[in-house]
């Protein structure tokens, strides 16, 4: 009996491995943080330029983030996965693991903990990350375009238009238009939105936004974009409710976005503004592709 036990975990691991080196080689870039966020400063112990030579040694193209990025990535961002390191260490312990994130926000492989007693920071440091590093060395990375993950083509396109800046030619003041707008719509005093909400208060400006059932105002609080209600025709939103929660990501315009549905569930999923300022959340109901369409109100 433990002899049987021991082959099926076997199988399980080498499934498991499996599966994860699939899932890797579906992606070609690697972009990696100038910082880490449990640190204080670029490149701190130089861990960084460490993760990107890593990675770059096991067969990865590798990007430091807000590097240009190529043509192929700006088309399609799902091309890339971001590295984040995670520092787990004790007392007399230093313990890190590596995270890879595509371009939804979810995590697709997580490497194993990598320990060290060094005592010097960034001796201990480095060598945890080469220990955590080495489960994904062992996968024998190679980038395969048929296992790509490609976003749908039309929210593909919306999101490079967005995303990627377009030289204009200089035009007479009353004509000029910026290419690419983050919040678009004309703020509106905070003072407006305290009748929404009378408890929260809120020391940022508002835009408002609506479509056939409801209207909101988007506010940028703590470098995030929270959603009030204004009035809605859907009975499970309330006016003055907080309904959605916009986190920026690496991509101009593009946020990663827990949405109130109809349902009072919450989707977790992806937003960004058009050209015309207006603004769109992807919802995926059952496979198929919605697309929530708010204009900027005037």
């Amino acid at each position: 009996m433990k002899k049987e036990l021991i082959i099926v975990f076997a199988l399980f691991l080498s499934v498991s491995s499996a599966l994860a080196q699939t899932s890797l080689n579906g992606y070609k870039y690697v972009i990696v943080p100038k910082k880490y966020e449990f640190l204080k400063e670029n490149d701190k112990f130089e861990l960084n330029s460490l993760t990107k030579f890593l990675f770059k040694k096991a067969g990865f193209q590798t990007l430091l983030k807000g590097d240009d990025y190529p043509e192929d990535l700006i088309k399609n961002p799902c091309l890339a996965v971001l590295v984040d390191l995670k520092d787990n260490s004790s007392m007399f312990t230093t313990k890190v693991t590596i995270d890879l994130t595509d371009c939804y926000n979810k995590i697709v492989f997580t490497a194993q903990e990598g320990k060290s007693k060094e005592k010097d920071y960034k001796k201990t440091y480095q060598e945890a990350l080469r220990r955590s590093f080495a489960s994904i060395e062992a996968l024998n990375y190679k980038y395969d375009s048929e296992l790509a993950i490609k976003t749908d083509t039309k929210v593909k396109e919306e999101i490079t238009q967005v995303s990627t800046p377009k030289k204009v030619e200089p035009k007479p003041a009353k004509a000029q238009t910026a290419t690419v707008i983050a919040m678009p719509a004309p703020p509106i005093k905070v003072s407006a939105v305290a009748e929404v909400n009378k408890e929260s208060k809120i020391e940022s400006v508002a835009r408002s936004y609506k479509n056939d059932n409801i209207s909101f105002f988007l506010i940028d609080q703590n470098n995030n974009l929270v959603a009030y209600v204004i009035e809605s025709k859907i009975d499970s939103y309330k006016k003055g409710e907080m309904i959605g929660t916009f986190v920026k990501t690496s991509l101009a315009n593009v946020f990663k976005v827990s949405w109130k549905n109809k349902q009072e569930g919450v989707d977790e999923t992806i937003a960004y503004f058009d050209e015309g300022g207006n603004l769109k959340i992807e919802i995926n109901r059952n496979g198929e592709i919605e697309i929530l369409v708010f204009k900027a109100e005037n």
